[in-house]
């Protein structure tokens, strides 16, 4: 009876002992999703950031300038008028209040109104994406290059889109074809950089794009700073 409750007592030793080894394997491991945070969207910021989910694609949209539009649309040959800034304003204000129907609703009635213009669309493939609706956002983005195929944003965010779709390869020449587009545009390189060290494992391009995205913004992100750093040890080691 002594000999079989001591090997009951060891064998509760050992599964403890397993549980805390698995506890604390869980605990340091990290995912690809868990560092880019999953569901991103324009600066795809790598949620080491990317995501929450939704608070954070919302945090990166409300960055954005809505009033850039005026310089994506020059095929359109209409004034971005008044109307069109508010319009992209308010939805700006509802993206941040997660009023998405009023936001859809606003830029659908903008879009009837103003065919020729590439940024309502744009503004509706980042409302559906939020919503994680992504053939719907796809189809808007779609549209917002076809009207403007010099739309860099749309570009961008075409790669973010299928990025949360799994299709990194086809979101990397996404981002690409925004660089080629306007090499200036910061976001873009951010996002390839993101996607070549969290998805791609192609470090050297990582690290390359992580370089170019701090220049461009006079190296005042200390978190990709970091980022730099990091991927510079990475590429170190593994030589």
């Amino acid at each position: 009876m002594l000999y079989f409750n001591q090997n009951v007592i060891r064998l509760k030793y050992i599964s403890l002992l397993v549980l805390i080894t698995l506890l604390a394997s869980c605990s340091t491991i990290q995912s690809p999703n868990k560092r880019d945070g999953g569901l991103n969207i324009e600066g795809d910021a790598k949620k080491k950031v990317f995501d929450e989910g939704e608070n954070n694609i919302q945090n990166e949209l409300n960055n954005e300038k809505v009033e850039s539009n005026k310089l994506l649309d020059p095929m359109a040959n209409i004034q971005i008028n008044t109307e069109i800034k508010k319009a992209y304003k308010q939805t700006a204000n509802f993206i941040k209040r997660k009023q998405y129907p009023k936001a859809l609703n606003l830029m659908i009635k903008i879009k009837g109104k103003y065919p020729q213009l590439s940024g309502p669309n744009y503004q509706m493939a980042r409302i559906y994406l939020l919503q994680k609706q992504f053939d719907k956002s796809i189809e808007q983005v779609d549209a917002s290059i076809k009207k403007n195929p010099r739309n860099y944003y749309s570009m961008s965010l075409k790669g973010v889109i299928l990025k949360n779709q799994g299709k990194f390869d086809e979101a990397k020449l996404s981002y690409l074809k925004a660089i080629e587009t306007f090499p200036n545009y910061s976001k873009s390189h951010l996002n390839l950089g993101v996607l070549a060290d969290v998805y791609l494992g192609d470090l050297s391009l990582a690290l390359s794009e992580y370089n170019i995205y701090m220049r461009l913004t006079s190296n005042k992100d200390k978190k990709v700073a970091n980022w730099v750093l990091e991927v510079e040890r990475r590429l170190k080691a593994s030589k």
